[in-house]
């Protein structure tokens, strides 16, 4: 088995790149292919880290909500995160909100909880398989962008890459926001990656007691909006924006 990394290390593309949060999939659409991967992806990670010493902080989170519209939406996000099979989402009203977070500006109306939520580190995330992988007998190639997919005759495919030539009986194809490009160099041409583009604000370490757990938006038609994070390092972090592009 080998992995085929484009980049001089692992982690180095969009892997490493987002909010840090281990996420439970409460808000995912019931029954999709999505909150099925995701709550798997939460049971899976949670164990692994433990297992690997990925660091994995359980801050727990609060949907916020800031108007009469968006209170009334919670009940529904409640009932929903019970579809997906979690169930440990609670109604709480201002006072509540306010106790666990006093930090937070005026206005709140109240909130939903969903404790299962937690912080961690993408970047050990993704050393951490790449280290077990190799320790179980994976030749890790970095610095091999593939630039082009040949059938070889004995039923092998070769890839041309940047350091050289890479012969395969079998190829699966994770690379990320590369993915189509390679599927088509494959011969196909059955999916597009439109990539979205998000800047966050991370805060000085000092901010850290302002915010001891993730404050999410109540989501809305256009998507599920800027956070307010901790960070497993110490720091707060605020965003992100969102730019297709």
């Amino acid at each position: 088995v080998a992995l085929v990394e484009g980049r001089a290390d692992v982690g180095d593309g969009t892997s490493k790149a987002n909010t840090a949060i281990l996420h439970t999939g409460f808000d995912a659409r019931p029954g999709t292919l999505e909150s099925r991967l995701v709550a798997r992806g939460y049971a899976l990670l949670s164990q692994y880290a433990r297992t690997t010493g990925i660091p994995v902080e359980p801050t727990g989170a609060t949907l916020v909500a800031w108007t009469d519209e968006e209170l009334a939406t919670l009940p529904s996000l409640a009932d929903k995160a019970a579809r997906n099979g979690y169930d440990a989402c609670e109604l709480v009203d201002a006072d509540e909100v306010y106790r666990t977070m006093p930090a937070l500006g005026p206005g709140a109306l109240g909130g939903l909880t969903v404790p299962g939520e937690s912080i961690t580190c993408t970047w050990t995330t993704n050393l951490a398989l790449a280290t077990d992988a190799v320790r179980r007998g994976a030749d890790l190639l970095r610095r091999h962008e593939v630039t082009g997919v040949r059938p070889a005759p004995d039923g092998t495919t070769s890839l041309d890459t940047t350091a050289g030539e890479v012969r395969a009986r079998w190829v699966v194809n994770a690379a990320g926001l590369g993915a189509d490009v390679l599927d088509r160099r494959f011969g196909h041409d059955r999916f597009r990656v439109v990539p979205r583009r998000g800047e966050l604000l991370v805060y000085d370490k000092l901010a850290r007691p302002l915010a001891p757990r993730i404050v999410l938006p109540v989501p809305s038609t256009v998507g599920k909006g800027v956070l307010v994070s901790p960070t497993i390092y110490g720091n707060v972090m605020l965003g992100p924006t969102a730019q297709d592009l």
